[in-house]
Protein backbone atom coordinates (compact mmCIF):
# COMPACT_ATOMS: atom_id res chain seq x y z
CA UNK A 1 0.00 0.00 0.00
CA UNK A 2 3.16 2.54 0.86
CA UNK A 3 4.91 1.73 -2.11
CA UNK A 4 1.10 2.09 -4.11
CA UNK A 5 0.88 5.65 -2.69
CA UNK A 6 4.38 6.72 -3.23
CA UNK A 7 3.92 5.38 -7.06
CA UNK A 8 0.84 7.82 -7.50
CA UNK A 9 2.65 10.35 -5.50
CA UNK A 10 5.86 10.47 -8.27
CA UNK A 11 3.16 10.45 -10.85
CA UNK A 12 1.19 13.44 -10.36
CA UNK A 13 4.40 15.12 -9.43
CA UNK A 14 5.01 14.97 -13.00
CA UNK A 15 2.58 15.31 -14.67
CA UNK A 16 1.27 19.05 -15.87
CA UNK A 17 -1.04 21.27 -13.46
CA UNK A 18 -3.95 20.43 -15.08
CA UNK A 19 -4.32 16.85 -14.02
CA UNK A 20 -3.91 18.51 -10.20
CA UNK A 21 -7.24 17.35 -9.37
CA UNK A 22 -6.89 13.94 -10.79
CA UNK A 23 -3.90 14.15 -8.65
CA UNK A 24 -5.60 15.00 -5.25
CA UNK A 25 -8.48 12.31 -6.21
CA UNK A 26 -5.49 9.59 -6.63
CA UNK A 27 -4.44 10.46 -3.13
CA UNK A 28 -7.66 10.56 -1.52
CA UNK A 29 -8.50 7.04 -3.02
CA UNK A 30 -5.06 5.99 -1.67
CA UNK A 31 -5.91 7.17 1.54
CA UNK A 32 -9.34 5.95 2.19
CA UNK A 33 -9.35 2.70 0.05
CA UNK A 34 -9.43 0.69 3.62
CA UNK A 35 -11.39 3.24 5.29
CA UNK A 36 -15.34 2.06 6.02
CA UNK A 37 -18.36 3.11 3.92
CA UNK A 38 -20.63 5.48 4.98
CA UNK A 39 -24.02 6.32 3.23
CA UNK A 40 -24.92 9.49 2.54
CA UNK A 41 -27.79 11.69 1.28
CA UNK A 42 -25.27 12.91 -1.99
CA UNK A 43 -24.64 9.90 -2.96
CA UNK A 44 -26.62 9.25 -6.03
CA UNK A 45 -26.66 6.27 -7.91
CA UNK A 46 -23.64 6.78 -9.94
CA UNK A 47 -21.44 7.34 -6.98
CA UNK A 48 -22.92 4.06 -5.82
CA UNK A 49 -21.79 2.38 -9.16
CA UNK A 50 -18.61 3.79 -9.11
CA UNK A 51 -17.81 2.16 -5.66
CA UNK A 52 -19.51 -1.33 -6.90
CA UNK A 53 -17.36 -0.66 -9.97
CA UNK A 54 -14.13 -0.46 -8.41
CA UNK A 55 -14.35 -2.46 -5.18
CA UNK A 56 -17.42 -5.34 -6.00
CA UNK A 57 -16.10 -9.25 -7.22
CA UNK A 58 -18.81 -9.75 -8.31
CA UNK A 59 -18.60 -7.83 -11.56
CA UNK A 60 -15.09 -9.03 -12.64
CA UNK A 61 -16.60 -12.29 -14.69
CA UNK A 62 -18.70 -9.39 -17.03
CA UNK A 63 -15.59 -6.67 -17.64
CA UNK A 64 -13.66 -10.06 -18.48
CA UNK A 65 -16.52 -11.07 -21.09
CA UNK A 66 -16.15 -6.81 -22.01
CA UNK A 67 -12.56 -6.89 -22.56
CA UNK A 68 -12.67 -10.38 -24.73
CA UNK A 69 -15.25 -9.18 -26.94
CA UNK A 70 -13.18 -5.86 -27.26
CA UNK A 71 -9.98 -8.23 -28.41
CA UNK A 72 -12.32 -9.87 -30.43
CA UNK A 73 -13.31 -6.77 -32.35
CA UNK A 74 -9.50 -5.81 -32.57
CA UNK A 75 -9.11 -9.62 -34.16
CA UNK A 76 -11.87 -9.19 -36.70
CA UNK A 77 -9.98 -5.75 -37.71
CA UNK A 78 -6.65 -7.88 -38.70
CA UNK A 79 -5.84 -8.75 -42.09
CA UNK A 80 -5.55 -13.01 -42.02
CA UNK A 81 -2.07 -14.69 -42.37
CA UNK A 82 -0.63 -15.67 -45.74
CA UNK A 83 0.28 -19.40 -46.13
CA UNK A 84 4.37 -20.49 -46.65
CA UNK A 85 4.65 -23.64 -48.63
CA UNK A 86 7.43 -25.93 -49.77
CA UNK A 87 8.49 -28.73 -51.46
CA UNK A 88 10.47 -31.57 -53.10
CA UNK A 89 9.39 -33.17 -55.95
CA UNK A 90 10.15 -35.33 -58.51
CA UNK A 91 12.09 -37.57 -56.03
CA UNK A 92 13.25 -41.00 -58.44
CA UNK A 93 11.82 -44.30 -57.70
CA UNK A 94 13.25 -47.06 -59.38
CA UNK A 95 15.08 -46.60 -62.45
CA UNK A 96 15.89 -43.32 -64.21
CA UNK A 97 15.36 -41.83 -67.20
CA UNK A 98 18.05 -41.52 -69.00
CA UNK A 99 19.27 -44.53 -66.93
CA UNK A 100 21.94 -44.59 -65.36
CA UNK A 101 22.38 -41.34 -63.86
CA UNK A 102 24.61 -40.68 -61.15
CA UNK A 103 23.30 -39.62 -57.65
CA UNK A 104 20.00 -39.49 -58.47
CA UNK A 105 18.51 -38.33 -55.32
CA UNK A 106 20.77 -34.96 -56.14
CA UNK A 107 20.85 -34.52 -59.63
CA UNK A 108 16.64 -34.75 -59.74
CA UNK A 109 15.01 -33.80 -57.37
CA UNK A 110 13.45 -30.20 -57.67
CA UNK A 111 12.43 -27.87 -55.14
CA UNK A 112 9.50 -25.12 -54.52
CA UNK A 113 8.60 -22.88 -52.16
CA UNK A 114 5.39 -20.30 -52.54
CA UNK A 115 3.23 -18.16 -50.75
CA UNK A 116 -0.44 -17.77 -50.78
CA UNK A 117 -3.13 -15.54 -49.54
CA UNK A 118 -6.70 -16.10 -49.54
CA UNK A 119 -8.88 -13.06 -50.33
CA UNK A 120 -12.34 -12.40 -48.57
CA UNK A 121 -14.37 -10.67 -50.35
CA UNK A 122 -17.43 -9.03 -49.04
CA UNK A 123 -16.74 -10.07 -45.42
CA UNK A 124 -14.44 -8.00 -44.06
CA UNK A 125 -16.77 -4.94 -43.20
CA UNK A 126 -19.58 -6.83 -42.01
CA UNK A 127 -17.46 -8.64 -39.86
CA UNK A 128 -15.77 -6.00 -38.19
CA UNK A 129 -18.94 -4.40 -37.67
CA UNK A 130 -20.13 -7.04 -35.76
CA UNK A 131 -17.15 -7.38 -33.93
CA UNK A 132 -17.22 -3.82 -32.94
CA UNK A 133 -21.42 -3.81 -32.35
CA UNK A 134 -20.70 -6.73 -30.20
CA UNK A 135 -17.92 -5.30 -27.93
CA UNK A 136 -20.13 -2.56 -27.41
CA UNK A 137 -23.04 -4.96 -26.34
CA UNK A 138 -20.36 -6.72 -23.88
CA UNK A 139 -19.42 -3.29 -22.63
CA UNK A 140 -23.14 -2.36 -21.98
CA UNK A 141 -23.83 -5.46 -20.12
CA UNK A 142 -21.32 -5.19 -18.07
CA UNK A 143 -22.55 -1.51 -17.19
CA UNK A 144 -25.96 -2.77 -16.94
CA UNK A 145 -24.62 -5.57 -14.21
CA UNK A 146 -22.64 -2.06 -12.39
CA UNK A 147 -26.10 -0.43 -12.43
CA UNK A 148 -27.86 -3.67 -10.81
CA UNK A 149 -25.37 -4.67 -8.00
CA UNK A 150 -25.46 -0.49 -7.29
CA UNK A 151 -28.88 -0.12 -7.32
CA UNK A 152 -29.34 -3.46 -5.18
CA UNK A 153 -26.69 -1.56 -3.00
CA UNK A 154 -28.80 1.37 -2.50
CA UNK A 155 -31.52 -0.75 -1.43
CA UNK A 156 -29.60 -1.91 1.09
CA UNK A 157 -28.54 1.02 2.59
CA UNK A 158 -32.09 2.10 2.35
CA UNK A 159 -32.98 -0.78 4.67
CA UNK A 160 -30.10 0.23 6.44
CA UNK A 161 -31.40 3.18 6.97
CA UNK A 162 -35.01 2.39 7.96
CA UNK A 163 -33.59 0.71 10.82
CA UNK A 164 -32.33 3.44 11.98
CA UNK A 165 -35.21 5.27 12.31
CA UNK A 166 -36.61 2.31 14.32
CA UNK A 167 -33.68 1.54 16.73
CA UNK A 168 -33.83 4.95 17.23
CA UNK A 169 -37.76 5.62 18.36
CA UNK A 170 -37.48 2.12 20.27
CA UNK A 171 -34.36 3.66 22.26
CA UNK A 172 -36.53 6.67 23.11
CA UNK A 173 -39.20 4.65 23.89
CA UNK A 174 -37.57 2.30 26.40
CA UNK A 175 -35.50 5.25 28.05
CA UNK A 176 -39.34 6.80 28.70
CA UNK A 177 -40.28 3.69 30.10
CA UNK A 178 -37.31 3.26 32.95
CA UNK A 179 -38.12 6.48 34.01
CA UNK A 180 -41.62 5.64 34.14
CA UNK A 181 -40.45 2.92 36.25
CA UNK A 182 -37.53 4.66 38.55
CA UNK A 183 -40.74 7.43 39.31
CA UNK A 184 -43.22 3.91 40.11
CA UNK A 185 -40.74 2.74 42.45
CA UNK A 186 -40.07 5.53 44.35
CA UNK A 187 -44.23 6.04 44.51
CA UNK A 188 -44.52 2.83 45.84
CA UNK A 189 -41.85 3.42 48.55
CA UNK A 190 -43.69 6.34 49.46
CA UNK A 191 -46.86 3.87 49.89
CA UNK A 192 -48.38 4.56 47.05
CA UNK A 193 -48.94 2.15 44.40
CA UNK A 194 -48.48 -1.53 43.81
CA UNK A 195 -45.69 -4.14 43.34
CA UNK A 196 -47.88 -4.66 40.32
CA UNK A 197 -47.53 -1.42 38.04
CA UNK A 198 -43.80 -2.29 38.35
CA UNK A 199 -44.22 -5.77 37.19
CA UNK A 200 -46.70 -4.67 34.02
CA UNK A 201 -44.08 -1.87 33.70
CA UNK A 202 -40.60 -4.48 33.63
CA UNK A 203 -42.82 -6.81 31.18
CA UNK A 204 -43.44 -3.61 28.65
CA UNK A 205 -39.68 -2.57 29.12
CA UNK A 206 -38.54 -6.39 28.25
CA UNK A 207 -40.82 -6.20 25.14
CA UNK A 208 -39.40 -2.95 23.97
CA UNK A 209 -35.75 -3.51 24.76
CA UNK A 210 -36.22 -6.79 22.77
CA UNK A 211 -37.54 -5.10 19.93
CA UNK A 212 -34.02 -2.71 20.03
CA UNK A 213 -32.01 -6.16 20.10
CA UNK A 214 -33.50 -7.39 17.05
CA UNK A 215 -33.65 -4.11 14.92
CA UNK A 216 -30.02 -4.02 15.57
CA UNK A 217 -29.17 -7.46 14.44
CA UNK A 218 -31.68 -6.39 10.92
CA UNK A 219 -28.54 -2.99 11.02
CA UNK A 220 -26.11 -5.56 11.80
CA UNK A 221 -26.87 -7.66 8.90
CA UNK A 222 -28.03 -5.05 6.29
CA UNK A 223 -24.31 -3.42 6.93
CA UNK A 224 -23.19 -7.20 6.50
CA UNK A 225 -24.71 -7.44 2.79
CA UNK A 226 -23.65 -4.02 2.25
CA UNK A 227 -19.65 -4.93 2.56
CA UNK A 228 -20.30 -7.52 -0.22
CA UNK A 229 -20.53 -5.04 -2.92
CA UNK A 230 -18.31 -1.87 -1.11
CA UNK A 231 -15.39 -4.47 -0.10
CA UNK A 232 -15.16 -2.43 3.19
CA UNK A 233 -16.75 -2.16 6.35
CA UNK A 234 -19.92 -0.36 6.20
CA UNK A 235 -20.89 1.87 9.44
CA UNK A 236 -24.13 2.77 10.61
CA UNK A 237 -25.94 5.85 10.23
CA UNK A 238 -25.17 7.85 13.26
CA UNK A 239 -28.58 9.31 13.90
CA UNK A 240 -32.35 9.35 12.61
CA UNK A 241 -31.87 12.25 11.44
CA UNK A 242 -28.94 11.51 8.77
CA UNK A 243 -31.42 7.96 7.77
CA UNK A 244 -34.61 10.26 6.82
CA UNK A 245 -31.63 12.74 4.55
CA UNK A 246 -30.89 9.49 3.19
CA UNK A 247 -34.23 8.41 2.16
CA UNK A 248 -35.56 11.79 1.16
CA UNK A 249 -33.09 12.68 -0.82
CA UNK A 250 -33.38 9.63 -2.89
CA UNK A 251 -37.00 9.83 -2.97
CA UNK A 252 -36.33 13.67 -4.21
CA UNK A 253 -34.18 12.39 -7.12
CA UNK A 254 -36.90 10.03 -8.16
CA UNK A 255 -39.57 12.48 -8.22
CA UNK A 256 -37.45 15.06 -10.08
CA UNK A 257 -35.94 12.57 -12.11
CA UNK A 258 -36.72 12.78 -15.96
CA UNK A 259 -37.31 9.14 -17.98
CA UNK A 260 -34.73 8.46 -19.85
CA UNK A 261 -35.61 4.75 -20.71
CA UNK A 262 -33.46 4.39 -24.42
CA UNK A 263 -30.80 5.72 -22.44
CA UNK A 264 -30.00 2.85 -20.01
CA UNK A 265 -27.33 0.55 -20.33
CA UNK A 266 -29.48 -2.90 -20.83
CA UNK A 267 -31.69 -1.04 -23.50
CA UNK A 268 -28.31 0.14 -25.48
CA UNK A 269 -26.83 -3.43 -24.87
CA UNK A 270 -30.17 -4.51 -27.10
CA UNK A 271 -29.45 -2.21 -29.71
CA UNK A 272 -25.89 -3.02 -30.14
CA UNK A 273 -26.63 -6.43 -30.20
CA UNK A 274 -29.35 -5.62 -32.80
CA UNK A 275 -26.88 -4.58 -34.91
CA UNK A 276 -24.68 -6.87 -34.77
CA UNK A 277 -26.89 -9.82 -35.96
CA UNK A 278 -27.69 -7.52 -38.98
CA UNK A 279 -23.64 -7.26 -40.12
CA UNK A 280 -24.11 -10.71 -39.05
CA UNK A 281 -26.79 -11.54 -41.73
CA UNK A 282 -24.21 -9.62 -44.54
CA UNK A 283 -21.83 -11.69 -43.26
CA UNK A 284 -24.36 -15.26 -44.11
CA UNK A 285 -25.21 -13.46 -47.52
CA UNK A 286 -21.71 -12.97 -48.57
CA UNK A 287 -20.74 -16.15 -47.65
CA UNK A 288 -22.41 -16.98 -51.77
CA UNK A 289 -19.28 -15.31 -52.84
CA UNK A 290 -16.50 -17.14 -52.87
CA UNK A 291 -12.90 -16.64 -51.27
CA UNK A 292 -9.95 -16.52 -53.97
CA UNK A 293 -6.81 -18.25 -52.76
CA UNK A 294 -3.82 -17.01 -54.86
CA UNK A 295 -0.85 -19.02 -54.90
CA UNK A 296 2.63 -17.61 -55.73
CA UNK A 297 5.56 -20.35 -56.05
CA UNK A 298 9.10 -20.41 -57.57
CA UNK A 299 10.55 -23.86 -58.45
CA UNK A 300 14.14 -25.13 -58.81
CA UNK A 301 14.89 -27.82 -61.03
CA UNK A 302 17.83 -29.51 -61.62
CA UNK A 303 17.09 -32.02 -63.62
CA UNK A 304 17.52 -30.34 -66.98
CA UNK A 305 19.02 -33.44 -68.89
CA UNK A 306 15.57 -33.96 -69.73
CA UNK A 307 14.78 -30.85 -70.83
CA UNK A 308 13.11 -28.97 -67.81
CA UNK A 309 13.33 -24.86 -66.97
CA UNK A 310 15.64 -24.73 -64.30
CA UNK A 311 13.88 -21.36 -62.97
CA UNK A 312 10.16 -21.34 -63.43
CA UNK A 313 7.96 -18.78 -61.33
CA UNK A 314 3.67 -20.31 -61.17
CA UNK A 315 0.38 -18.78 -60.19
CA UNK A 316 -2.60 -20.87 -59.12
CA UNK A 317 -5.90 -19.59 -57.71
CA UNK A 318 -8.09 -21.77 -55.95
CA UNK A 319 -11.91 -21.17 -55.54
CA UNK A 320 -14.44 -23.13 -53.43
CA UNK A 321 -17.90 -23.76 -55.02
CA UNK A 322 -20.64 -22.54 -52.95
CA UNK A 323 -22.77 -25.37 -54.16
CA UNK A 324 -24.47 -26.52 -50.93
CA UNK A 325 -23.79 -24.10 -48.13
CA UNK A 326 -24.22 -20.70 -48.95
CA UNK A 327 -24.37 -19.33 -45.76
CA UNK A 328 -28.23 -20.06 -45.57
CA UNK A 329 -28.14 -21.07 -42.18
CA UNK A 330 -26.43 -18.29 -40.76
CA UNK A 331 -28.80 -15.77 -42.39
CA UNK A 332 -31.82 -17.66 -40.84
CA UNK A 333 -30.03 -17.25 -37.47
CA UNK A 334 -28.92 -13.67 -37.60
CA UNK A 335 -32.49 -12.56 -38.73
CA UNK A 336 -34.28 -14.40 -35.91
CA UNK A 337 -31.53 -13.06 -33.21
CA UNK A 338 -32.40 -9.71 -34.88
CA UNK A 339 -36.23 -9.97 -34.59
CA UNK A 340 -36.45 -10.83 -30.78
CA UNK A 341 -33.90 -8.53 -30.14
CA UNK A 342 -36.26 -5.92 -31.97
CA UNK A 343 -39.16 -7.13 -30.24
CA UNK A 344 -37.26 -7.05 -26.64
CA UNK A 345 -36.27 -4.04 -26.95
CA UNK A 346 -39.67 -2.37 -28.41
CA UNK A 347 -41.38 -4.42 -24.96
CA UNK A 348 -38.67 -3.28 -22.51
CA UNK A 349 -39.71 0.11 -23.45
CA UNK A 350 -43.28 -0.05 -23.16
CA UNK A 351 -43.26 -2.31 -20.07
CA UNK A 352 -40.43 0.63 -18.51
CA UNK A 353 -42.46 3.33 -19.64
CA UNK A 354 -45.71 2.00 -18.31
CA UNK A 355 -43.72 1.36 -14.90
CA UNK A 356 -42.68 4.49 -14.52
CA UNK A 357 -46.07 5.97 -14.50
CA UNK A 358 -47.41 3.48 -12.11
CA UNK A 359 -44.84 4.17 -9.37
CA UNK A 360 -44.79 7.51 -10.06
CA UNK A 361 -48.20 7.38 -8.58
CA UNK A 362 -46.99 4.87 -5.68
CA UNK A 363 -44.57 7.22 -4.39
CA UNK A 364 -47.11 10.06 -4.49
CA UNK A 365 -49.12 7.55 -2.56
CA UNK A 366 -46.18 6.40 0.23
CA UNK A 367 -45.20 10.53 0.50
CA UNK A 368 -48.88 11.34 1.55
CA UNK A 369 -49.00 8.50 4.13
CA UNK A 370 -45.87 9.75 5.53
CA UNK A 371 -47.31 13.38 6.12
CA UNK A 372 -50.25 11.83 7.73
CA UNK A 373 -48.19 9.76 10.13
CA UNK A 374 -46.06 12.68 10.90
CA UNK A 375 -48.54 14.56 11.86
CA UNK A 376 -50.25 11.78 13.97
CA UNK A 377 -46.92 11.18 15.74
CA UNK A 378 -46.62 14.38 17.47
CA UNK A 379 -49.97 14.16 19.11
CA UNK A 380 -49.62 10.43 20.02
CA UNK A 381 -46.19 11.64 22.18
CA UNK A 382 -48.58 14.33 23.41
CA UNK A 383 -50.93 11.55 24.38
CA UNK A 384 -48.47 9.24 25.97
CA UNK A 385 -46.80 12.39 28.14
CA UNK A 386 -50.38 13.24 29.26
CA UNK A 387 -51.43 10.01 30.16
CA UNK A 388 -47.85 9.29 32.02
CA UNK A 389 -48.17 12.42 34.21
CA UNK A 390 -52.10 11.13 34.89
CA UNK A 391 -51.21 7.54 35.94
CA UNK A 392 -48.36 9.25 38.51
CA UNK A 393 -50.90 11.30 39.85
CA UNK A 394 -53.03 8.11 40.10
CA UNK A 395 -56.22 9.56 38.42
CA UNK A 396 -55.83 6.77 35.65
CA UNK A 397 -54.13 2.94 35.59
CA UNK A 398 -51.08 2.11 34.26
CA UNK A 399 -52.80 -0.25 32.06
CA UNK A 400 -53.81 3.12 30.06
CA UNK A 401 -49.92 4.12 30.01
CA UNK A 402 -48.80 0.72 28.47
CA UNK A 403 -51.76 0.76 25.87
CA UNK A 404 -50.64 4.31 24.77
CA UNK A 405 -47.11 3.35 24.20
CA UNK A 406 -48.10 0.40 22.13
CA UNK A 407 -49.85 2.63 20.33
CA UNK A 408 -47.05 4.80 19.77
CA UNK A 409 -44.94 1.92 19.28
CA UNK A 410 -46.71 0.87 16.13
CA UNK A 411 -46.80 4.54 14.96
CA UNK A 412 -43.21 4.28 14.85
CA UNK A 413 -43.01 1.04 13.30
CA UNK A 414 -45.32 2.58 10.47
CA UNK A 415 -43.22 5.29 10.14
CA UNK A 416 -40.00 3.71 9.22
CA UNK A 417 -42.59 0.76 7.22
CA UNK A 418 -43.48 4.07 5.30
CA UNK A 419 -39.93 5.51 4.99
CA UNK A 420 -39.16 1.87 3.41
CA UNK A 421 -41.82 1.42 0.64
CA UNK A 422 -41.07 5.08 -0.47
CA UNK A 423 -37.09 4.09 -0.59
CA UNK A 424 -37.59 1.07 -2.29
CA UNK A 425 -40.22 2.78 -4.78
CA UNK A 426 -37.53 5.36 -5.55
CA UNK A 427 -34.95 2.99 -6.20
CA UNK A 428 -37.29 1.02 -8.38
CA UNK A 429 -38.70 4.61 -10.44
CA UNK A 430 -34.72 5.78 -10.60
CA UNK A 431 -33.84 2.08 -11.86
CA UNK A 432 -36.85 2.28 -15.01
CA UNK A 433 -35.96 5.37 -15.74
CA UNK A 434 -32.40 5.11 -16.71
CA UNK A 435 -29.49 7.79 -16.20
CA UNK A 436 -30.04 11.14 -17.36
CA UNK A 437 -29.59 12.37 -20.75
CA UNK A 438 -25.97 13.82 -21.60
Amino acid sequence: MTAIRLLRGALCTATFVGFAAACVDAHADAESVDAPYVARPEHDLSTLMELVRRRSPGLQVDLLAADLARADARQARLLGNPVLDATWGTIPIGETNPPNLGSPLTSIPSYSVGVSYTFPLGKRGPRQERGNAIAEGASHVAETSTRAQALELARILGRVAVTRLRIDGLRSLAAQQRAVIDLTRLRLSQGFGTPLDIDRLEIELSRSEQQVLVTEADEQAGLTACAAYVGVPCKALASAEEARALVVAWAKRAGEGTPHVEMRPDVRALDAFQRASSAEADLARAQVIPDPTVRLGYTYDQFTVSGNQANSLNVTVSLPVTLFDHGQAQLQAAEARRARLQQQRALTLRSSTTRVAALRELLRLQQKRQEAIAKTLPRAHAVLDDLQRAANSRLIPFTDVIQARRTLDELLVEEADSYSDSFQTSVDLIAEMGPAAP
